[in-house]
């Protein structure tokens, strides 16, 4: 077996493992995988993840992730067996690129709740995403999930500039807050009313350099989050 081949059975045993326990030592992931121990430590060390003698399931996202960056084909699987959700997957995507996130964003405006799967920033750019697990893309569904996006995030926007957003914090007097809808599938435009349509490949595309004129270029529309410098709530 090549070594790919088996830093794949490691990935997999790893995955399983802290899905079913949430803490397991790198020896059992080895045995597991029926890989000498040098191995498995040789892929954490490859993946940029520090672990001492057990991991913790907290580490299993960025290790997916990081794993998916390099050319092993592993999200599909984790989704699909419960090792991880979308909205985490697409948390530390933006985190691999130095951005700051947080899941599960809720405002209050008017009696009315609204919710946002992930809310990422840097700098003067944010990000506001809808993550969508569909088995198959509908073209009319995710321009309605487009448009219902751009109105949650315009009140998200409206919350920021209030400082009302829990986490939210940024230097800059003006943020440029971009409405995102995510998903599994390509769609067949990157863009609907201003709002970005990506699957993850397009997501890290972007994310590699976010660049203003480009998210212009393609149509994406942002809402401008008016801030003065504060601390995270």
């Amino acid at each position: 077996m090549s070594a790919r081949l088996r830093f794949e059975a490691l990935l997999r045993c790893a995955a399983e493992l802290l899905s079913a326990r949430g803490a397991v030592t790198l020896e059992e992931v080895s045995r597991c995988a029926g890989a000498p121990l040098p191995l498995a430590e040789l892929l954490l060390e490859e993946l940029e993840v520090r672990a001492g003698e057990e991991l913790s399931r907290s580490i299993l996202p960025l290790l997916l992730i990081r794993a998916w960056l390099r050319g092993y084909s592993l999200l599909d699987l984790a989704l699909h067996s419960g090792w991880s959700t979308l909205e985490e997957l697409v948390g530390v995507i933006f985190g691999e690129f130095g951005f700051q996130y947080r899941r599960g964003v809720r405002v209050k405006v008017k009696g009315e709740r609204h919710e946002v799967d992930v809310l990422a920033w840097r700098g003067d750019v944010a990000f506001c995403v809808d993550c969508k697990r569909w088995a198959r893309l509908r073209e009319s569904a995710l321009r309605r999930a487009a448009q219902a996006q751009a109105e949650r995030c315009k009140v998200l926007a409206r919350c920021a500039s209030l400082g009302c957003v829990e986490g939210f914090a940024t230097h800059y007097p003006h943020t440029y807050l971009y409405p995102a809808v995510i998903s599994l599938h390509k769609p067949r435009t990157p863009v609907y009313e201003g709002v970005l349509l990506l699957d993850l490949y397009a997501l890290v595309d972007l994310l590699r350099e976010v660049d203003l004129l480009h998210l212009a270029e393609l149509g994406a529309t942002p809402l401008v989050v008016e801030t003065s410098e504060r601390l995270p709530l």
